[in-house]
């Protein structure tokens, strides 16, 4: 089978090929970050949920899905809280990572009671993009953790 773009010689080649890499790949790859990044999480049993840059949520792991309820929500595509202060600590740290920078203290780390569950603890943190990346979705991941009534450690 021939192909559909034949270029005329070596130096029409190699623009070729790097048109190619930069225009058409350069999507295509930055998807396969996050989606990479998603699949670990998955495999890893982590309850993870992918962020973009304006905070809506990418992926949410199966693990992230079951903890889920009437406590922590993903709202019209958004990470929420069903508190006042938890949420508002929530979209603060979300905007925050998704602006680079790295949440720390109380912010790095949101604890509120859910009911039957014990505790949950969120901790949003910033995803490193290349600058000039402006294909790179990807900006925070949020780690959702489960805190069992009577216990002391998060799992």
């Amino acid at each position: 089978m021939k192909a559909q773009y034949q270029p005329a010689d070596a130096a029409s080649a190699e623009e070729a090929s790097r048109f190619l890499t930069d225009q058409s790949l350069a999507p295509v790859l930055a998807g396969a970050r996050a989606r990479g990044m998603a699949d670990a999480f998955e495999l890893l049993g982590v309850a993870a949920i992918l962020i973009d840059e304006c905070g809506f949520a990418l992926h949410v792991s199966a693990r992230a899905r079951r903890l889920l309820g009437s406590e922590l929500r993903i709202d019209a595509g958004r990470l929420r809280a069903t508190r006042r202060e938890p949420d508002s600590a929530i979209v603060a740290a979300v905007e925050s990572a998704v602006a680079g920078v790295t949440p720390t203290g109380d912010a790095a780390n949101i604890e509120f009671a859910a009911t039957a569950r014990g505790a949950i603890g969120v901790r949003i943190l910033p995803v490193a993009v290349e600058p000039d990346d402006s294909f790179q979705l990807l900006r925070a991941i949020a780690i959702i953790e489960e805190r069992k009534a009577g216990c002391g450690a998060l799992n």
